[in-house]
């Protein structure tokens, strides 16, 4: 790891930066929409215990689902990174995920598109939204921490 940067295109950090914010965006936009649906916010509607302890089993389920999926998946992108020579930056985005993520996510898109075209209830799919919202927030610590990681080393280099 001694360079950070590709030839002629994003460096690590970028790419990382480019990940984590994706991850971190659309898990907020998930998990507060879920919020929305499940608990009927911001009239705060069902804050009763089935609504709470229902809330709390997809929040549990998210951070499984982020500790066990997601944290794999984003360790292998962290690790693609540095292998990226592709110097057009959209092209890099797209090798940087990879195959199996952008399937990852398109099955994931096609199953909440395919929720709402199948009339699924705004409560159920607000659990499921709360779910996949906390396990993407989750997960995107991973990139956080890595772009981290790679600053400092920039910085102690400079030093």
């Amino acid at each position: 790891m001694e360079s950070t940067e590709t030839t002629g295109g994003l460096t690590r950090r970028q790419h990382l930066w480019i990940a984590a914010s994706i991850w971190t965006l659309v898990g907020i936009g998930l998990f507060t929409m879920g919020l929305v649906f499940w608990f009927h916010l911001p009239y705060l509607g069902f804050l009763d215990t089935k609504h709470l302890g229902w809330g709390a089993a997809a929040l549990s389920i998210g951070l499984l689902k982020g500790k066990i999926i997601l944290d794999r998946t984003a360790n292998r992108v962290i690790d693609r990174v540095d292998t990226l020579q592709e110097p057009n930056p959209f092209k890099s985005i797209f090798q940087m995920f990879g195959a199996k993520t952008i399937a990852l996510i398109l099955a994931m898109m096609g199953i909440g598109v395919g929720l709402r075209l199948a009339g699924v209830s705004f409560e159920i799919r607000g659990l499921i939204y709360i779910a996949v919202g906390t396990a993407l927030m989750w997960s995107c610590r991973r990139y956080w921490v890595a772009s981290g990681q790679d600053a400092a080393i920039s910085g102690a280099k400079e030093s």
